[in-house]
């Protein structure tokens, strides 16, 4: 009897899900069938609006005013985005396309101070197609990039992340410095990396950001600083002398000294030379990470004491100061006897270590005639 139940019982639980999927396809459908519908009544009303600008005519205030109220549902929104991207974006050279879009400005500023009050995904969204949409570089610091600045108080991952990623397609360095000083004060903090690729996709004066955000650095927290300095190092070789003093610094933090380091390998600072040779020379296994970077950026740097540094990284016990090491003796032109110095030694890590990098050389080689071969 107790089998029969369970026997029952699963067939019901099963018969449930079956139905359950079936409806829920059911309303994806028809939610599919809803945004079409919707996408093509925007598309319409568009149209209508293209064809009196192209005749020489303003295009009418109550189809903007009748937008904004539309648009406050996230519905419509959504619709109205890939109305947008499927039939504006192919007509973006059109004076009267371009006209529309400019004309759409007053609306997306309506709309961003009404969804800076909904709900965290509602904001996101909005932030999120704002993005994609506006006018770039409409002004160079207007209402709309100070909005965005303040979603950036939410306690929502994604609603700052799409708002920052707003004010970089926007291009005012001011508003993203302000934006990233908002989020570091908040402790809402990104993946350093996240952060980084943010600021090197800015759409802007990088010149002009990087002054900023490296005037504000000493009131950032450490891992802030460190997205800030790994920008600056992809963007400007306008800081050897302030990374330097970074580098030099003992009480920074760890990783800050690293990124500093990475900097003067970037750009070659000669009075960061007797410190890159320190950093190599320190056999400290606890600070192995100094020595390995260091070894790396003085492939940059010449002299006899750098590839005397470099022979001498070569021996060590850390693969990644070896690798290190053997790339720098590389990119200093070597030829294969002194390369053999090396070799030839009694130390076989570092036999190895260069061997691996001579054979490695040697198929790059090999993949790039052939390339040409084929070319």
């Amino acid at each position: 009897m107790g089998s029969e139940v369970l026997l029952y019982l699963y067939g019901a639980v099963s018969l449930s899900m079956i139905v359950f999927n079936i409806v829920y396809n059911l309303i994806l459908n028809e939610k599919d069938r809803w945004l079409i519908r919707a996408e093509n009544r925007f598309a319409k009303k568009m149209e209508e609006q293209l064809e009196r600008i192209g005749r020489g005519e303003m295009p009418e205030e109550k189809y903007f005013r009748r937008l904004v109220r539309k648009l406050s549902r996230v519905g419509n929104l959504n619709a109205f985005d890939r109305m947008l991207s499927d039939h504006l974006e192919p007509r973006s050279s059109e004076p009267a396309a371009q006209k529309y879009v400019h004309e759409l400005q007053s609306v997306f500023l309506q709309l961003a101070l009404l969804y800076r009050n909904r709900e965290n995904l509602q904001a996101a969204y909005f932030a999120y197609f704002l993005a994609g949409h506006r006018q770039k570089n409409h002004m160079a610091v207007d209402e709309i990039q100070n909005i965005m600045v303040d979603y950036m108080k939410k306690d929502s991952l994604y609603c700052r992340t799409n708002a920052l990623q707003a004010l970089y397609e926007f291009g005012s360095p001011e508003s993203v410095a302000e934006a990233v000083t908002l989020q570091d004060r908040t402790g809402y903090f990104f993946h350093e990396k996240i952060l980084t690729d943010g600021l090197l996709s800015f759409k802007g004066d990088h010149r002009r950001l990087t002054r900023l955000l490296w005037d504000r650095l000493d009131r950032f927290s450490d891992r802030t600083k460190l997205s800030v300095l790994n920008y600056i190092r992809f963007r400007s070789g306008e800081y050897q002398k302030e990374m330097c003093a970074i580098m030099m610094d003992k009480e920074a933090d760890k990783e800050l000294r690293l990124s500093a380091i990475r900097y003067v390998g970037r750009y070659p600072y000669p009075p960061a030379k007797p410190a890159l040779l320190a950093f190599a020379a320190d056999r400290d296994p606890n600070r192995w990470e100094y020595m390995a970077v260091s070894v790396s950026s003085l492939a940059g740097y010449p002299g006899e004491d750098v590839i005397h540094a470099l022979m001498n990284a070569i021996h060590s016990s850390n693969w990644y100061v070896r690798f290190n090491a053997a790339e720098s003796l590389q990119a200093h032109g070597l030829g294969y006897e002194e390369l053999l110095e090396v070799v030839g030694g009694q130390d076989r890590y570092a036999r190895e270590m260069m061997m691996y990098r001579l054979d490695r050389q040697h198929l790059e080689e090999e993949d790039t005639m052939e390339k040409a071969v084929l070319g």
